[in-house]
């Protein structure tokens, strides 16, 4: 009951239901408190008459003496201590009540009794004087008696009284690192998660939370606000280094949105790319197969599917694209499973090892505009060489071969071609050639993804042998447009890469 307003206020029906109870305690326990009640009150307790009067009730509870109820608890077994107590809480919700309380559901309660005790006790118990020795046995007590995947409910309850997140962040940094190390992560993730405010603690403390949180039970997974289960979800799907703790809530979480404008199908997705991140293939199939049923008009989860069948090369899966032309190509479209991305795989035979061993020494120096960075060099169990790079685009044979380019394209893409070379040159990198297969083509922007072979020179040696493949690379290019002819006579005229370079700047 709120004794906060005004004692001739009558009682709401609520309060009067809840006063009820209370009175049904004092009659079961009249001689235990050694209550000494007036003819009104013994009516009161004993359900002849209803609770109506705010000051009476108030009056009659306030008889419960304290010093009382601290003398008959020792004397009472470990089961009727708790009953006894659970009821005295609901009664007088103070900390030191609270705090015996928790001390005798040690021997006896269950936590299911316990938690449903404690709920209906801390919407009322006002934290603001409490010390810190008793904060930091109340924590302890928590900590001692309820399961790790329990204490989120238990203490979000503590936490939705202003009081108790004063009091809590009054004595955060004096707690034992024990108490610490569990509870400072659940108020951050409190903070964050389910008030949508700044996070009090630093951000691995809010990551630890978050994968508490994550690890708690079902239904109260479910049980929160839509907005706090989305901020959960976008936080989770973060935490590359929980993923053992997270992977099933986050699961969880994601079957428990709407369907409204696909959230619910978009969010197990997104948790299925999670799995697959984290090397939890067997986990992201079964997901995505669950969707796949669910929700049949959604294409993505199949699309998925049939890139976890597809060739593997590490953690990279080979997929056909339509269009594609292999005619002599080693590059082959793929996608990373660890970050669902494109990218381009190339593969090789055994006399092609050694030129692939050497793509990864030569990683720094080839860091340059227009070149795709390596992301991997491996070989597979059976030792089959491959790298892999970024996909941008097509391949230059499919666009300049196959499709056809315009002569404005044509142009852009030999400006780069020579920018490309005239940078390697600056550097004393030759390439052995200028296949159209070393490059792709991306809205008419040309990208080198195949360095092998390439000599490392002096700046004017290599200048030299660039110059050469600059006129051959842009003669490819430009033979591919009948418009482009006449630059294409040009280009041979150029004595050097600056000369070249300024013939596409002018013509552009």
């Amino acid at each position: 009951m709120d004794t906060s307003k005004p004692a001739d206020e009558p009682l709401s029906a609520e309060e009067a239901a809840e006063m009820r109870e209370h009175f049904r305690f004092l009659r079961d326990n009249r001689k235990l408190l050694q209550l000494r009640l007036n003819a009104a009150e013994d009516l009161l307790i004993n359900g002849a008459r209803e609770p109506e009067h705010r000051g009476v009730c108030q009056h009659l509870l306030s008889k419960v003496d304290r010093a009382r109820v601290e003398s008959v608890v020792p004397r009472l077994d470990p089961a009727a201590r708790s009953r006894f107590l659970a009821g005295v809480v609901r009664l007088c919700p103070d900390v030191p009540y609270l705090l015996l309380y928790l001390e005798s559901v040690k021997e006896s309660a269950s936590q299911a009794d316990a938690t449903a005790a404690l709920t209906r006790a801390l919407h009322h118990i006002d934290f603001s004087q409490i010390s810190a020795a008793q904060m930091r046995r109340l924590l302890d007590l928590i900590a001692e008696l309820f399961d790790e995947r329990d204490r989120p409910q238990l203490l979000f309850g503590l936490l939705r009284s202003t009081s108790f997140r004063d009091a809590f962040d009054r004595s955060a940094e004096a707690l034992p690192s024990a108490l610490a190390d569990s509870f400072v992560p659940l108020r951050a993730v409190h903070a964050v998660v389910l008030r949508g405010k700044r996070n009090p603690h630093d951000a691995a403390a809010l990551a630890q939370g978050a994968a508490i949180l994550l690890g708690a039970r079902d239904t109260v997974l479910r049980s929160h606000g839509l907005e706090a289960k989305r901020r959960l979800l976008e936080l989770g799907l973060s935490l590359r280094d929980h993923a053992e703790e997270v992977a099933s809530g986050l699961a969880t979480l994601a079957k428990s949105l709407p369907e409204e404008a696909h959230e619910r199908s978009e969010a197990q997705l997104r948790v299925a790319g999670y799995l697959l991140s984290v090397n939890r293939e067997a986990a992201a199939r079964r997901l995505l197969e669950r969707l796949r049923r669910d929700a049949p008009g959604f294409k993505r989860p199949q699309r998925w599917l049939d890139a976890l069948s597809a060739p593997r090369f590490g953690r990279y899966a080979a997929i056909e694209q339509k269009g594609e032309s292999r005619r002599g190509s080693r590059f082959v479209s793929a996608v990373s499973l660890r970050t669902q991305q494109l990218v381009w795989l190339c593969t090789g035979d055994a006399a092609d090892a050694e030129s692939f061993d050497a793509l990864a020494p030569s990683r720094e120096q080839m860091a340059l505009p227009g070149v795709l960075p390596l992301l991997e060099v491996e070989r597979t169990a059976e030792g089959v060489p491959y790298f892999v790079v970024p996909k941008r685009g097509r391949g230059a044979y499919e666009c300049i071969k196959k499709d056809g380019i315009s002569a404005q394209d044509a142009s852009t893409v030999c400006e780069d071609a020579v920018a490309l070379l005239m940078a390697l040159a600056q550097r004393g990198i030759e390439l052995p050639d200028v296949r159209l297969d070393r490059f792709a083509i991306d809205s008419g922007r040309l990208w080198l993804r195949d360095w092998r072979g390439a000599a490392v020179t002096t700046p004017s040696d290599a200048a030299v042998v660039q110059l050469g493949h600059a006129r051959e690379l842009c003669g490819l290019v430009l033979g591919g447009n009948v418009q482009a002819a006449m630059l294409s006579q040009r280009v041979g005229e150029a004595e050097s890469l600056p000369a070249l370079a300024s013939l596409f700047v002018d013509a552009l």
